[in-house]
């Protein structure tokens, strides 16, 4: 009882640290809530879609990659030059946020569609606006892995660079690139905001525990006397 009490001030901890920036989050992640709740994800993609222009088409089909998993991968490894420790976080916050996605989408929820084949008849009608060069998926839809990776990777870059202003900017990129998936067609509402939800704390638990125990690790080679 003692390790789980210690456990949860070790999260507020971490939480208060950045209070401005989780409470952003939070009121973003309310208002996504009372819109599921009131309108629906589905209704919620009808009036998305047809808010669309052509500087919104190329904007969001762009920002999404950075949510794309192969990508922050890489930025991961790239973090090695500038601080191994911090950059072994955000691979072990990856790899976590990953394997609970995937399960979630090819196990648990693998017979929830995407917007492309629920609003199949409309897209075949032409009334449904789809952008050049998207590839549309049908399947696999809950939870959004590009929000989830996205939002783990971008809160991992706002803990280690401990900016006010740059935790803003990241973290609205990151709830950018979750309305991507929705512009874009590829997702719901609703699994945006549990991919935002799963990435945001898979993050926090991770650097709060993690991060003890990766500072000890020696990444320097002893050099011989």
């Amino acid at each position: 009882m003692e390790n789980f009490k210690m456990s949860l001030f070790s999260i507020y901890s971490k939480i208060k640290q950045f209070k401005y920036l989780w409470f952003f989050w939070m009121l973003v992640m309310l208002l996504a809530l009372i819109t599921i709740l009131s309108i629906g994800s589905n209704e919620f993609s009808i009036r998305v879609n047809n808010q669309n222009t052509i500087f919104l088409d190329y904007f969001f089909k762009y920002i999404t990659f950075l949510g794309d998993g192969v990508l922050l991968y890489i930025l991961s490894l790239l973090l090695f030059f500038l601080d191994r420790q911090w950059a072994l976080l955000s691979i072990i916050s990856l790899l976590f946020t990953t394997i609970i996605v995937q399960v979630l989408k090819r196990v648990l929820f693998s017979d929830i569609y995407r917007p492309s084949r629920v609003f199949k008849n409309l897209i075949e009608e032409g009334s449904w606006h789809v952008i050049e060069g998207v590839e549309l998926y049908d399947r696999f839809s809950f939870p959004s892995g590009h929000t989830a990776l996205s939002f783990c990777f971008l809160f991992i870059i706002c803990y280690y660079l401990k900016s006010n202003f740059w935790a803003f900017l990241l973290i609205i990129t990151a709830f950018l690139v979750g309305f991507s998936r929705i512009y874009l067609t590829q997702h719901f509402l609703i699994d945006v905001w549990f991919g935002s939800l799963i990435g945001s704390f898979i993050s926090l638990l991770i650097v709060t525990f993690f991060d003890k125990l990766i500072s000890g690790i020696s990444f320097v080679k002893p050099q011989n006397e």
